[in-house]
């Protein structure tokens, strides 16, 4: 965490204390090399410019405000030191000194050159600036950052905390629950002896009952083969019956039982009439009845009353027989 605080905090003493005043030492002996070539200046006025605009970029370092305004007042200065002295020019008492000389030079290139030099000057403060800005804002980031990661780490502790209790009471409980298990353990064995008696019983019993399950097999079987036997006999039976009444029982699904019927219609003796039986309840319903009989609940209510079957199919082949004649 200590190294990522001093990376943050380092671009806020770097920016103003080697690119700043680079730059600004720089734009300052350009200046200061102009003046001496063009010889414009004196070489005592150009030294004491120096001095002041050094110190004129240190002070606009803190406000862009007062960097301009001294930089203007020094433009006044210059001006002021090139222009002859007015005492100078009127009759006075004393004695008379040689007149100091005029420097000829051009105050609106001079005032163009200073012009330029303060838009560089105040470039130069807002790339400053804007470094400091971006730093600091750099610097806000990774604070956040490690503030955030602080954060972060206090609360897996205390969670790690809370894990750390449950993992011991997860522990005692457990120590607990092996000594019950060892009891019961030891009561298991006790008993092993009296369950494998048991068993022994048990399986003598299991031996004697798979010889009567056995038996009683082979007598289904017997019984299975007579059944097929006799519906071998009856088959004959059956179709000459169904020939005779004209009405075939047939399975239509579970618990429902069809009855068609033939020789109804004088026009079409093949013609079949049906009517499915539900007997999966106490009380029978029709699923089915084609073609639908006028009076089918009277003859349904017949059947649930009487539970004449018998009676019942021949209810239904009169009333077919009607409704065919119709």
């Amino acid at each position: 965490m200590t190294s990522r605080t001093s990376i943050g905090a380092q671009p806020r003493h770097s920016i103003g204390s080697i690119d700043a005043y680079g730059e600004i030492h720089s734009l300052v002996g350009a200046r200061t090399s102009l003046g001496n070539s063009t010889g414009m200046m004196p070489s005592g006025t150009t030294t004491t410019s120096i001095n002041n605009s050094n110190s004129n970029a240190r002070n606009s370092l803190m406000e862009p405000t007062l960097t301009i305004q001294s930089s203007r007042n020094s433009i006044g200065h210059h001006r002021m030191s090139l222009l002859p002295s007015v005492q100078g020019s009127q009759p006075s008492m004393q004695p008379t000194t040689p007149p100091l000389p005029v420097p000829q030079f051009d105050s609106e290139e001079l005032t163009a050159r200073m012009q330029i030099f303060t838009n560089e000057l105040n470039s130069c403060i807002q790339r400053i600036k804007s470094r400091i800005a971006d730093g600091t804002e750099q610097w806000v980031q990774e604070t956040s950052e490690l503030q955030a990661m602080d954060r972060s780490l206090r609360e897996e502790l205390k969670v790690a905390q809370v894990q750390e209790q449950a993992v011991v009471k997860t522990l005692k409980k457990e120590k607990e629950e092996a000594s019950v298990i060892s009891k019961e353990v030891q009561q298991l064995t006790d008993t092993h002896d009296e369950v494998s008696e048991t068993k022994q019983a048990l399986m003598a019993q299991v031996n004697q009952l798979r010889k009567e399950v056995k038996a009683k097999r082979e007598a289904k079987i017997a019984e299975k083969k007579a059944l097929d036997e006799q519906v071998l006999k009856n088959r004959p039976e059956l179709a000459t019956f169904e020939s005779v009444l004209a009405v075939r029982i047939v399975g239509v699904k579970e618990d429902h039982i069809g009855f068609v019927f033939t020789r109804i219609s004088e026009q079409d003796w093949e013609k079949e009439f049906t009517v499915t039986v539900d007997v999966s309840h106490h009380d029978f319903q029709v699923s089915e009845c084609s073609p639908n009989l006028p009076d089918l609940d009277t003859h349904l209510q017949y059947l649930n009353d009487t539970r004449d079957f018998y009676g019942f199919l021949k209810r239904i082949r009169k009333a077919f027989i009607e409704l065919s004649k119709k």
